[in-house]
């Protein structure tokens, strides 16, 4: 028997007020998104492979542009070539390895290229991969999961306010992230078992969490839960960042003989 699902995508990659370029970039189910709006309906089955991520390029126009960039094409690489019927150890094995190739990549473009230097970028998101699903998490975009009008973030912010614990620090200093840094780590957890009809996954940018708080979110996703409407809130306050945001909304189809 399998099981199959519909994963239905909101997504926006958006520049915002303040600034001139935009060193975001999203992965959605093998297309890329920058300065773009998108709505998909995806159906999985358990031999399927899908993944949704947020790439927030740092570096600077071009740097941070090219980071996120090569972070995400990587990605897409990476999903469509992985082997068949890995079991979940494996899979995190290779997880582990593609994030330790990138940040090797991105660290190599940099010493290369002069305008490059420095650049890095975040990486978070869900993989779907035959029958598992994980969560991915380099930096500090997020990954929120809301079931039964509550929101609960998944992910843990690599950033120097959240391991300090001090609200004083500036929320935008981070500790880990893909190019930046001598090493990467990336965050896996398994969500396979975790997958109910009607949760709604929310991936975003911190040009979002750091506009937007976890209760004004909450409040958006029980009224009028859109990507659109999530942007444009950042938006009334400015919006100075770049924001990014993807809405995975999880339909199960009753397992099926085959």
């Amino acid at each position: 028997m399998s099981q199959e699902r519909i994963v239905k995508a909101d997504a926006i990659c958006d520049v915002g007020l303040v600034r001139q370029n935009n060193e975001d970039m999203l992965l959605v189910g093998g297309e890329f998104f920058r300065d773009a709006t998108a709505k998909r309906t995806y159906e999985l089955s358990d031999k399927a492979r899908f993944v949704a991520v947020v790439a927030d390029g740092i570096g600077g126009v071009e740097g941070g542009e090219f980071a996120s960039e090569i972070a995400c094409k990587r990605m897409d690489e990476f999903i469509i070539e992985l082997a068949a019927e890995l079991d979940y150890d494996t899979l995190v094995e290779m997880i582990k390895e593609w994030a330790n190739d990138t940040h090797r990549l991105i660290l190599e473009q940099g010493a290369t290229h002069s305008q490059y230097a420095g650049m890095g970028t975040t990486l978070c998101g869900m993989l779907f991969y035959e029958s598992l699903v994980v969560s991915l998490n380099i930096g500090d975009s997020r990954l929120y999961r809301y079931r039964g009008d509550i929101l609960r973030q998944l992910s843990t912010d690599h950033s120097m306010r959240q391991l300090t614990g001090d609200a004083d620090t500036p929320s935008n200093l981070i500790y880990n992230s893909l190019g930046a840094g001598d090493k990467v780590f990336v965050d896996i957890k398994n969500l396979s078992n975790q997958i109910f009809q009607d949760d709604v996954f929310l991936i975003c940018s911190d040009g979002l969490s750091d506009l937007v708080s976890d209760d004004e979110i909450e409040q958006i996703l029980a009224t009028s839960p859109s990507a659109e409407t999530l942007v444009n809130k950042a938006k009334e306050s400015g919006a100075r960042d770049n924001t990014s945001v993807v809405l995975l909304t999880i339909n199960q189809i009753a397992e099926q003989f085959l």
